[in-house]
């Protein structure tokens, strides 16, 4: 996926208000776990979106957080957010892009991205960068589409047209971890359950946030043609059939002392 395409669909979904993850808390509190976040601890939230994922931690294990996103938009939502749930203070925000850090080595005690590497065409030279900013013995935690099953190449380039991305088998992100230097890697993948998915994000929004986005799905589709254009993209491709392919991972690895 080119970068322009990527960031046309970030500000789609900004204008959404919304961004989701499959496996949504499941696949947070898994993450959670396999990264050993500790309150105190500095963790970088990548791609944070509208903000859930760093509201979750501030209330639940209370580290530090810094949260980046590379649409302004949505940092100035999920400040918004942050502050509606008393938690603004403990969290900090920048704009930057994930590829291209603005931090000094070793200073993360962990890093944390959400359906945020499927975007990149140069995954490796991503997951480098973030073994960049890790401190020796931190962690790097991401949760990520999969493919469940080798899909056909037709379907595989059906998928990325569709869903504007590209993704692996659950081994294969896990090797991707150990090119770039990470070790100790663990992880999973796991398949697609749409009823605990619809759960799980209400569980995470809140079931006002999300009715509150029905009128700015209809106004997008009625004054936005690039919106309308995702919409599209986006549903008319994809059927039922997306769910024996495709499902979610959540895996970690740890930077070396030797790193």
């Amino acid at each position: 996926m080119s970068v322009e395409r990527a960031e046309d669909y970030f500000e789609f979904l900004a204008k959404l208000g919304l961004t989701k993850h499959y496996g949504s808390l499941d696949a947070t509190r898994e993450l959670v776990h396999l990264t050993q976040i500790q309150t105190g601890q500095l963790v970088l939230d990548l791609g944070c979106g509208v903000g859930a994922t760093p509201i979750f931690l501030a209330r639940e294990i209370n580290p530090r957080i810094i949260r980046a996103d590379l649409i302004e938009r949505m940092l100035q939502d999920a400040l918004q957010r942050a502050d509606n749930q008393q938690v603004g203070k403990m969290i900090s925000f920048l704009v930057a892009d994930a590829r291209i850090l603005p931090f000094p080595d070793d200073c993360f005690d962990v890093v944390l991205l959400e359906s945020v590497n499927v975007f990149f065409d140069d995954k490796i030279g991503a997951f480098r960068e973030y073994l960049r900013v890790i401190k020796p013995g931190g962690y790097l935690g991401i949760t990520e589409m999969v493919w469940l099953q080798p899909p056909t190449q037709a379907y595989q380039e059906m998928f990325k047209r569709a869903a504007f991305v590209s993704t692996h088998l659950p081994q294969e992100w896990m090797d991707l971890m150990i090119e770039a230097g990470f070790a100790d890697i663990v992880g999973n993948g796991y398949p697609i359950d749409p009823t605990r998915e619809s759960k799980g994000r209400l569980q995470r929004y809140g079931l006002g946030n999300i009715l509150g986005t029905l009128p700015r799905i209809l106004r997008l589709l009625l004054t936005d043609k690039s919106s309308r254009m995702f919409f599209k993209d986006g549903t008319s491709n994809l059927s039922r059939e997306i769910f024996n392919y495709v499902g979610y991972g959540v895996f970690a690895g740890k930077k070396l002392d030797n790193s």
